[in-house]
């Protein structure tokens, strides 16, 4: 026995077995009273997510990219959005990516990608992937974030769209 997985022999196996090594990575360096939420965000992070970009990246990065993006969402004002542009390595940011990312968090609205993809082109860059879930969010009256579900689980919260985009 070599102790070596076998090969996936899908792309959704294989994205399903990357997917449970960033599972194991939380439920090993996250407190336990945060488990639930990392866990939660990551499913629907990723849920919709092609199997192929999941795949090409590394359990580290990608447990990197949703610890990152959980952290900034953590507190946002009001009716407002929340912003940022990195250029992230595994030392200032816990993973690294090749594309300069783009982290958002807004109040969900239609036509929110359209109208971010239009303004990537618009300013002449190249958009290589975009991660858009969805979540019911509780927070407090400072913007603090209390509880995350999928959108399903708990249809009477506000929705928050989450956006991880990479350009060039």
């Amino acid at each position: 026995m070599t102790g070596i997985a076998p090969a996936p022999s899908s792309p959704e196996q294989g994205k399903a077995q990357r997917l449970a090594e960033v599972l194991a990575l939380i439920g090993a360096r996250t407190a336990l009273d945060e488990r639930a939420m990392f866990t939660t965000f990551c499913q629907g992070y990723f849920q919709l997510a092609d199997p192929e970009d999941v795949c090409e990246r590394s359990a580290e990065d990608l447990y990197g990219m949703v610890h990152s993006h959980l952290q900034f969402a953590r507190q946002r004002a009001p009716g407002g959005p929340k912003l940022r542009v990195l250029n992230p390595s595994q030392q200032d940011a816990g993973f690294a990516s090749r594309h300069t990312i783009v982290e958002v968090v807004n109040d969900d609205m239609p036509f929110l990608v359209d109208s971010t993809t239009v303004e990537i082109n618009r300013q002449g860059l190249t958009l290589h992937l975009i991660i858009h879930p969805i979540f019911a969010v509780r927070r407090d009256a400072g913007g603090n974030l209390l509880e995350l579900a999928a959108r399903e689980d708990r249809p009477d919260w506000p929705r928050e769209s989450i956006m991880h985009l990479e350009v060039d």
